[in-house]
């Protein structure tokens, strides 16, 4: 899509996709704070993501913490852990409110001060919000209703909001005016934390890990086998096509090392199960890596760089690297399957429910359909993507 360089007074344009402007309104006709050139709201959206890094690790970390030490309370070092990075993304948060509010120094009323706010740190402090109430609530669940499962309420609230707030640092860092190479990387980070919370979103509601004390909030296993198999895929897909608009060689490789910094700290090596498995855990960043070469390669060979297929390769790079998620995401990743097939093991032996699934499900079922799937969703996406009605829906992201 071609459009006038020069939007109309009053809007700003941004582009989120391959070949789609997006027109966001400014109702005073100026660049908003989150575009503004001091590199101070940069650094406060980037530690927005760390602290949101902090809580999605932690909560992996939880999973593994109440299988091994099998303590139910609410104060234990991982929550710990998960509510320094909600104080971390709190504290940066308000810091970069006061800051942009400071921008402006004629500001009349209530309003005005609200409406300098970048809505990017909005969202993130609702978000913030979000994650302090889920505490509360979430110790209050406990005195009341004893241990719960993955998927309760409390949680639910947290891992909500955890995604808006990774959703506005992202945001913020992806319309903030530089070039430098800290703005680029500080957006890969986000891509890949937001990554990893979308696939933490699905396992949530797949993995057979909630049934608490007075509630059983498990889907049931087909269910579980339909979502596990299908939207994992997708959100890669979706994310990896998102991100190839960076202007870095090795984007997939690092937005997939973040996501795999995370998950290795948080699950692999934090328990004598998993640790062994860290050499081969880490295999899995050969695939971007190979990914990114060749996307360096066809840029740089004219006879394979045609316009008209570049569309083509970042869907096939999106959709490539989808194809692995079993190893990305081990080993809750295996353990959305073993309700389904009978396989009465427990976490900590998914190496074991691995070779079971390999060469009956793995790979003749679930890598055909995880292909398949993404290759559909990432087509859904880009046709939603372009529909007028819903891409004016993000014009409330940003002023």
């Amino acid at each position: 899509m071609v459009s006038d360089p020069k939007p109309a007074f009053g809007v700003i344009r941004i582009n989120l996709s391959k070949g789609m402007d997006i027109y966001i309104l400014n109702f005073n006709g100026e660049l908003s704070p989150s575009l503004s050139s001091s590199s101070t709201l940069l650094w406060i959206y980037f530690l927005v993501a760390l602290g949101v890094a902090l809580q999605v690790g932690a909560a992996n970390w939880d999973i593994i913490w109440h299988g091994v030490v099998n303590i139910e309370s609410f104060f234990t070092p991982p929550h710990t852990v998960l509510y320094s990075g909600v104080g971390l993304s709190l504290i940066a948060t308000v810091a970069g409110i006061v800051i942009s509010i400071k921008q402006k120094s004629s500001l009349k009323n209530s309003f005005a001060i609200f409406h300098k706010i970048p809505n990017p740190l909005k969202l993130i402090a609702l978000g913030c919000l979000v994650e302090l109430f889920s505490g509360q609530f979430d110790n209050w669940w406990h005195t009341n209703f004893g241990f719960d499962g993955l998927l309760s309420p409390p949680h639910l609230m947290l891992i909500s909001g955890m995604l808006l707030s990774i959703i506005g640092a992202l945001i913020g860092t992806h319309l903030f005016e530089s070039r430098r190479k800290f703005k680029i990387m500080s957006e890969m980070i986000c891509y890949g934390i937001l990554w990893l919370i979308a696939i933490n979103f699905v396992f949530m509601f797949t993995l057979p890990f909630s049934e608490g004390q007075y509630f059983d909030f498990n889907l049931s296993p087909t269910a579980a086998l339909i979502l596990g198999s299908t939207l994992p895929s997708i959100f890669t897909a979706i994310i990896f096509y998102s991100l190839q608009n960076l202007k870095f060689p090795f984007r997939m490789t690092v937005v997939t090392a973040t996501l795999m910094a995370i998950q290795s700290s948080a699950t692999i090596t934090s328990n004598n199960y998993f640790v062994g498995l860290l050499p081969l855990y880490l295999l899995n960043i050969l695939i971007p890596i190979t990914l990114d070469v060749i996307s360096i390669f066809t840029q740089s060979n004219y006879k394979v760089s045609v316009k008209s297929n570049i569309d083509h390769k970042r869907i096939i790079f999106s959709v490539a690297i989808s194809f692995f998620f079993v190893t990305f995401y081990f080993p809750w990743s295996v353990n959305i399957f073993k309700s389904f097939f009978g396989i009465d093991l427990v976490t900590f032996e998914s190496v074991l429910i691995f070779e079971q699934l390999l060469w009956k499900f793995i790979v003749p079922i679930l890598m055909p359909v995880s292909l398949m799937s993404a290759f559909l969703g990432l087509l859904i996406w880009k046709k939603l993507y372009e529909r007028s009605k819903l891409s004016n829906i993000f014009k409330v992201v940003v002023e």
